[in-house]
């Protein structure tokens, strides 16, 4: 069991990773999040959840960075039904809901999935070939797809990832939004991502399966509320 003050300290670190892309260090959490502990209390509660398996330190960073295990703890502790996204935001995704043909909604659900989380994301009819996907050009915002391997990685699963959750997934198993943070993905390929699914009924009732895919990093309690939103609208 993680103490209180461990968990701020960890959830203060994600939090800035995820606005950042940059190992965190001591320092700037004490600064920028105004916590009332000294810098040498938060190097040594950094140390005790790097032992934890939380965190850890990447070779050529004296900062640190969140592990799948510390995404994972966040997420179940931090995530609480509040929306994260704009009254824009909010407009654009029920207007999806005024679109009738299947193959529309979709690429639609697609395309506003992608732009408001800032990720890739695809939306397909379950037990047929119709999958839109798109945001490649969002995945080139985050520092992570600037590498050239990293993108063509990330453009090689793109290309089959939806065959692939077609395997793995049921709607019926996505009555709400789940995430798979790095090695929890049971499609292999995926595992150096994050990703967030469910199951959004189109106009027409018919069971899709709706998924984002970008970095580990990602907002997860935006991203998380923006699956809900969708799974509200519907209701």
């Amino acid at each position: 069991m993680l103490k209180k003050r461990q968990k701020s300290i960890l959830y203060a670190l994600i939090q800035e990773y995820i606005d950042t892309a940059v190992p965190v260090a001591s320092k700037q959490i004490v600064e920028k999040y105004l916590l009332p502990y000294s810098s040498a209390t938060v190097r040594n509660e950094l140390a005790a959840l790097d032992e934890a398996g939380l965190i850890e330190q990447p070779h050529t960073s004296a900062g640190r960075v969140p592990t799948d295990k510390g995404y994972r703890l966040f997420i179940e502790e931090r995530i609480t039904g509040e929306t994260f996204f704009s009254d824009d935001e909010r407009t654009l995704l029920k207007n999806i809901f005024r679109i009738r043909e299947d193959d529309e909604f979709l690429k639609s659900t697609a395309r506003m999935l992608s732009e408001v989380s800032e990720c890739f994301a695809l939306a397909g009819l379950h037990g047929e070939e119709l999958f839109y996907k798109t945001g490649l050009s969002e995945m080139l915002k985050h520092p992570e797809f600037h590498d050239q391997k990293a993108l063509e990685e990330f453009g090689g699963l793109a290309d089959f990832i939806d065959e692939e959750m077609s395997k793995f997934f049921d709607p019926g198993d996505l009555q709400k939004p789940v995430a798979f943070i790095g090695g929890e993905n049971p499609i292999k390929e995926a595992r150096n991502y994050g990703m967030i699914i469910s199951s959004v009924a189109t106009p027409k009732k018919k069971e899709t399966v709706v998924a984002i895919l970008g970095p580990k990093r990602m907002d997860y309690r935006k991203n998380i509320s923006l699956f809900e939103y969708l799974l509200d609208i519907t209701d």
